[in-house]
This record gives C-alpha cells, sequence and structure tokens, in this order.
C-alpha cells in the first residue's frame, strides 16, 4: 500500500512550509527514519524523516514551493505500485520510475495544482505574499510596466523579480545559507520561486554563471511620482530611516506574541535564589575531568523545572480549547537566541531520567538549534518554558508564555551583594528568577508554591542528583 507524506505541522501555529530541497531523488530506495527532505519553516529549517519502506515514487512538491499544512508532498511504494498522479487519479508509473524530462512527468507537473499562488488565506497566514499598496512602485516593477500598444504582461511576470517592494530580496532561509556559502550576492539573482522568491537552486546556478546586478529602469520607464496626499511629508534628511522586510522567524515570533500578550491573563512571580550552593556543585562537578559533561547554570535550573513539574501538577498543564489538559510527563522549552530572532525548542520526558542524561540532552539541542538541524518533534509540546539572560547581564525581566504552555520561568544574572545571614552580613551570591503564569490555570498561590520548589531545589542542588 502507498503511503502519503505529508507538509507535517512543526507548532501549533504553522500553516505552511516550503520545500528546501530533496535528499533522494524518484526511484529512491528508503527506510523509515530516512531523511527525504529539508523544509523551511517560520521558525527553522526542518529535515523530515521517511515514516516507511519503500520507494520514493513520486514527488509532488518541488524545491522552493510554498504549501499549506498537511499537503501531500510525495508518495512512497512498492517499485511497481500505482500513486497518485498530479491530478489525484492513480497512475501505473514504469519500474524505472518518471524523470523530470519525460513526456509523463511533464503532464503530471502541468497538472499538479499549483502552490506558486497561495490564496489570500494562506498568505495572510504565512506573513508573505498579501498584497499591500505601494505608495511608489518599485522601479523592478516599473521596468516590466507594459509601454504603450504592447501586449500586457502575464501575472507571472509581475511577480518575477526578487526584491520586495521596500528594497529587501526575497529568499528562503536555505537560499540564503547556500548564497553565503558560495558568496552569491542575492541582488543580482532572479528568483524562480513563489513570488519572484529566490530558492536554493537559483543561487547555485547563479554561482555557477556569477550573478550579475539587476539593470536600473530605463529613463523611459522611471516609475512616476506618486500623487500628492493631504498628510505632510517629512524629510528624509530630518529624519532619515530604513525598512526591511522581516524574516520567517521574525514573523512567527510577532503573530505569536500577539496572540500571548492579548489572550493569556499573565500574572508574575519574582524570588531571589542563593546561588552559592548551586555554582559551588557545578563547579565541583565541571571539575572531575572530561568523564562527565560540563554542566551550565541552565542545565541545574532546567532540571529543577522538570523536577517541580511533576511535584505541582497544577502548573503541568494547559489551557486548550476552555479546558484545562493536565500531563503526566515534564516536557521543558529552552530559549535559544538566534541571529535573526528566537527559538525555543523542547526537551521532551524529562522525567525520570539523570542530572547528566538532561545535560547531555540539552547541549545536544541548542546546538542543533543554532545550526537549523532541529527534528520535528523538538519544535512542539513544552509544558514549561526557561529563559535565562543572565550572560548578558541581565538582572530581572518577565518573559512572555508562549502558547499553548501555561508558564515560563525568567532568569537574571547571578549577582555579589551584601546578604544578612543568621543575623549577621557577609558577602553573597544572589539570583532573582520570575515564574509567569497563565491564569486561566493556576492561581497565585499555587504558582508561588511552585516557584519556591525551584528555589529550594536550586539552593539544596544535590536533590537534583538523585
Amino acid at each position: 500500500m502507498a503511503h502519503e507524506v505529508t507538509m507535517p505541522q512543526m507548532g501549533y501555529d504553522m500553516t505552511e512550509g516550503t520545500i528546501n530541497e530533496w535528499r533522494v531523488k524518484e526511484g529512491d530506495q528508503v527506510a523509515r527514519g530516512d531523511t527525504i527532505a529539508s523544509i523551511a519553516t517560520d521558525k527553522a529549517d526542518i529535515d523530515i524523516e521517511a515514516y516507511a519502506d519503500g520507494v520514493l515514487r513520486r514527488i509532488m512538491v518541488q524545491p522552493g514551493q510554498t504549501v499549506p499544512v498537511g499537503t501531500v508532498i510525495a508518495w512512497i511504494g512498492e517499485a511497481d505500485e500505482e500513486v497518485p498522479a498530479g491530478n489525484g487519479q492513480p497512475e501505473r508509473p514504469s519500474s524505472d520510475g518518471p524523470s523530470a524530462g519525460t513526456p509523463s512527468a511533464e503532464k503530471a507537473s502541468a497538472e499538479k495544482p499549483s502552490a506558486e499562488k497561495p490564496s489570500a488565506e494562506t498568505a495572510n497566514a504565512a506573513g508573505e505574499g498579501a498584497t499591500e499598496p505601494e505608495k511608489e512602485p518599485s522601479p523592478a516593477r516599473a521596468a516590466e510596466a507594459p509601454r504603450a500598444g504592447a501586449e500586457p504582461a502575464s501575472a507571472a511576470s509581475k511577480t518575477d523579480d526578487a526584491p520586495s517592494g521596500n528594497g529587501r530580496v526575497k529568499a528562503s532561509p536555505y537560499a540564503r545559507k547556500r548564497a553565503a556559502e558560495l558568496g552569491v550576492d542575492l541582488t543580482g539573482v532572479r528568483g524562480s520561486g513563489p513570488g519572484g522568491r529566490i530558492v536554493a537552486q537559483d543561487v547555485e546556478r547563479a554561482g555557477a554563471e556569477g550573478a550579475k546586478p539587476a539593470e536600473a529602469p530605463s529613463s523611459e520607464e522611471k516609475p512616476k511620482a506618486a500623487p500628492a496626499t493631504a498628510a505632510p511629508q517629512v524629510s528624509a534628511e530630518d529624519d532619515p530611516y530604513s525598512e526591511e522586510e522581516p524574516s520567517r522567524l521574525r514573523k512567527a515570533l510577532a503573530r505569536a506574541m500577539v496572540e500571548a500578550k492579548t489572550t493569556i491573563p499573565h500574572f508574575y512571580l519574582t524570588t531571589d535564589v542563593d546561588a552559592e550552593p548551586v555554582l559551588r556543585l557545578r563547579a565541583e562537578i565541571n571539575s572531575i575531568g572530561p568523564e562527565t559533561p560540563r554542566f551550565s547554570v541552565t542545565d541545574l535550573i532546567v532540571r529543577a523545572c522538570a523536577l517541580t513539574l511533576q511535584t505541582h501538577p497544577q502548573l503541568n498543564a494547559a489551557w486548550v480549547d476552555g479546558r484545562i489538559r493536565r500531563f503526566q510527563r515534564s516536557s521543558v522549552s529552552v530559549a535559544v537566541a538566534l541571529s535573526d530572532g528566537l527559538i525555543a525548542p523542547t526537551l521532551r520526558n524529562l522525567d525520570g531520567i539523570s542530572m547528566r542524561e538532561t545535560a547531555e540532552r540539552l547541549h545536544d539541542l541548542v546546538s542543533r538549534a543554532k545550526s537549523n538541524r532541529l527534528r520535528q518533534e523538538e519544535l512542539s509540546g513544552g509544558h514549561m518554558a526557561v529563559s535565562n539572560l543572565g550572560m548578558f547581564g541581565i538582572e530581572q525581566f518577565g518573559a512572555i508564555i508562549t502558547p499553548p504552555q501555561s508558564s515560563v520561568l525568567a532568569v537574571g544574572a547571578v549577582r555579589e551583594e551584601a546578604v544578612v545571614v543568621d543575623g549577621q552580613v557577609r558577602p553573597g551570591k544572589r539570583m532573582r528568577m520570575t515564574l509567569a503564569v497563565d491564569h486561566r490555570v493556576t492561581d497565585g498561590a499555587q504558582g508561588a508554591e511552585a516557584l519556591d520548589r525551584i528555589r529550594w531545589l536550586l539552593e539544596h542542588p544535590t536533590a537534583l542528583l538523585v
């Protein structure tokens, strides 16, 4: 029986994805768990795996195309098994499998539903491709304006140019990565993706040929000045500025944060932690030698959160469709800063594992997050999040809950200050932590109990090792 490969949903707010590249070809044998393609989401570039053994019979979505979640992007089956063609009807391919240049493949390609022209709903959900009125036509678009007596341009020709209306080049994350590797200037590359977006194949072709800068419009084709409006114009000399198109990750963060702050009733609790015990334990463990992993403060905090979720189930919950969903396992997300935004991959099922395994898994997760090598299941599923800005000298802050999670712990820097112990003033090391909680799921007293448990575990860190 043929198995369909669909565009996966990597996060509750993901609505579409873009194929970066296929790692296998039609006709190749694949096994369950093999990486078969790379896709670009709002948050990261992710490898997807085969969920069945067999032969990759047909690729339905080509690199550079963006399709909604759930769209069939490929079929896996037996070597001579019928699989749906581009029009959705079964077709029995030859034993060698169709190639891109065969008439059957060209026919199937022509019959495929176009992913290069998303609907208005899809464009709005992705944050790209939405039609907005332009105050002035860009030079590239003006260059393509039809002259008098000329044939009207096709819809495709109007969107072939890579730069967007504000001058920023539209390119997929993987295309930008390849451009950096090959030293290709994207401003001279003509995009073949949806809306003139540059995809990896365009970059590689430009790298082989040598990208040329885009031609400036002739004097005959210069755009006309925009009609005067009633609003006063501010001179760029008085208030200079520049504009840029947000990255896919930045757009995803913008949507998620607006939703979080407008739909989740946050309340915040702050406590001061005596950091000396946990810093002393960390130093002792890290001095043992290379046979043990080097622990960070974040490793120990994540461990404390995982244990607290087991003893305080009121925090290990989420508000979903008007009901409280309580979880039995401890899954903690960790905020990781990237060059163009923030991502919070998840460590799943931390209950029942050791402190050492927690640290090893966290180090691996952060490393892969920074190199765009996260797996599908790591982009969602967290019950609580940890955001540590202490390394930047931030003493205290309040973080925003990422739905559908119900809490996030914001950790500040360890600071040296005078403290009073048993009526005596002495130097000490303190660390502030602020817990943000969804008031629909739990209340202040229960949140305070959970935060106090985290504080106690960090002040008695040997409890983290058992």
